[in-house]
């Protein structure tokens, strides 16, 4: 099996950019290296604002100084939502993916048109290579290879519960569903691949995606060379030291990534770093402000850092506030790329024009989700989503049917139901109205819900209700009665103690 394996990864290796036609010359000059972490939230980043005081990041900081720190991103709360809203830049409730996939629970469905398969349909010269964690679904035309990447080393999920998780793990390679064991420290070996498939590539332009696993438990101490802070008190259930210690690791090493890369290969290179979800609460610095962070809807479960560095930036050294929605980056990698995106991603707005130095994006609004359908002793139906215009933010339970509308701009922890206010203000009015005709008019997110749900029943089930997605958004849900209530997966963490 581990010969097999090898064989696979090496023979894939061997396909040079011949095969794919010349290069063309105004091309030539244009990589993307998306880089994606798990479960860090922008407190973990030392330079962004509000960084917790344990914060040190001075890779990502250094990137940030070459490029643009955003700072108003949005993800959705967990994994797999998205990782799917990046690859297809189309929302989940769209894709069906709102919640984590695994095992038999399904992932990105084949047909979906993923960030990899538009790119080489506008132009086959665009080598593509996925590394790490995939988490949409490990089936057979669910990975990476079946979805359009050419290469493909990693895992099709988390890493597993030991802590030693992270230096023995089982990993495929291309389109092989067998497995085989690799002892390689996971943070490292995603860099390890990532060098070696740039190197391969050539002068060919190409989208390496490098998908870490951290910081994602299990908390762990990474080798002693890859971070400075003192784990002498062994493990704990969320031990903030082991934490930081795997995000120094994630930072030292991307780091060996971004300055291993040929000089000439690097100046052409727009290198991107983002988390897939806010950090976990258990996790943040005792005493540092926040909410409920991932799995949750609040700010510090969806709101993500990002920093981009490359030649399209202008001004370097910027924060923007511009709104970004992780649906965004499809569009923006083909427009770096000088490509155009496939029309189903319907929900992807470029922000190039801000890298370029535009001080807004096109975006007029931000939306996060979470979904899932109920298993009975397992988990409830949960269907939830929030939007936001920058300043006001409206959350929706569609399944409680209640609302809730914060200010973020007084109010940026999500203290203050501005619905349970005796009058709302004129300002919040508008917004909430406008903010649900977003949902009602422009994404008629109800219906596709609908049509999604009664897709995977079948004719015969055409005349039930219930169920995630049924229920009428265009009807104004109840005001909540308790803001700060912790009663769905949303907020107390994963259904049936699974992992996000």
């Amino acid at each position: 099996m581990i010969a097999s394996l090898c064989i696979t990864w090496l023979a894939a290796l061997a396909t040079g950019p011949g095969a794919h036609g010349a290069v063309p010359e105004d091309r030539a000059a244009s990589n993307v290296l998306l880089i994606v972490l798990d479960d860090v939230g922008a407190d973990a980043i030392s330079c962004y604002p509000g960084a917790a005081a344990d914060a040190r990041t001075p890779v990502i900081d250094r990137l940030a100084a070459e490029g643009v720190r955003f700072d108003r991103v949005w993800a959705n709360p967990a994994c797999s939502p998205t990782r799917a809203t990046i690859l297809t830049g189309r929302y989940g409730f769209r894709t069906g993916v709102g919640s984590v996939k695994v095992r038999e629970e399904g992932g990105l469905a084949p047909e979906e048109v993923t960030l990899a398969e538009s790119l080489r349909a506008a132009d086959p010269s665009v080598r593509t290579a996925f590394l790490g964690k995939w988490h949409l679904g490990p089936g057979e035309e669910q990975g990476p290879v079946p979805q359009g990447f050419e290469r493909f080393r990693g895992t099709t999920g988390n890493l597993g519960g030991r802590e030693e998780a992270y230096f023995e793990y089982p990993e495929r390679a291309g389109r092989d569903l067998a497995t085989v064991t690799r002892r390689r420290y996971a943070t490292s070996a995603v860099v390890d691949d990532a060098l070696a498939v740039i190197e391969e590539f050539g002068p060919a332009p190409w989208l390496v995606v490098a998908s870490f696993h951290a910081a994602h438990n299990p908390l762990h101490a990474p080798p002693a060379e890859l971070h400075g802070r003192d784990l002498s008190e062994g493990p704990a259930p969320g031990d903030r030291a082991r934490f930081m210690a795997m995000v120094d690791a994630l930072d030292r090493e991307i780091g060996r990534l971004v300055d291993g890369l040929d000089p000439e290969v690097r100046r052409r290179t727009h290198v991107f770093v983002l988390s897939d979800n806010g950090g976990a609460s258990r996790t943040r610095l005792p005493g540092h402000p926040g909410r409920q962070g991932k799995g949750s809807l609040f700010e510090d479960g969806v709101r993500v850092p990002m920093v981009v560095a490359g030649p399209a930036v202008a001004r370097p050294g910027r924060a923007s506030d511009a709104l970004v929605n992780t649906t965004d980056l499809f569009a923006t990698i083909h427009e770096l790329l000088g490509a155009r995106p496939a029309a189903a991603a319907q929900d992807s707005v470029s922000f190039a024009p801000v890298l370029r130095g535009a001080s807004t994006g096109g975006r007029r609004w931000c939306l996060a989700e979470r979904f899932q359908e109920g298993r009975a002793g397992r988990w409830p139906s949960v269907d939830r989503y929030t939007l936001t215009d920058g300043r006001f933010k409206r959350t929706v339970d569609v399944e409680g049917g209640s609302a809730r509308l914060h200010d973020l701009s007084a109010d940026p922890l999500e203290r203050v139901d501005l619905l349970r206010l005796p009058e709302l203000p004129e300002a919040a009015a508008a917004a909430d109205e406008a903010l649900r005709r977003v949902v009602t008019g422009d994404l008629r997110r109800a219906e596709a819900m609908e049509a999604r749900r009664r897709a995977a029943e079948g004719p015969a089930q055409d005349g039930a209700t219930g169920g995630a997605g049924s229920h009428d958004e265009a009807k104004e849900p109840a005001r909540a009665e308790d803001p700060d209530r912790t009663a769905s997966p949303d907020h107390a963490g994963p259904p049936g103690g699974r992992s996000l």
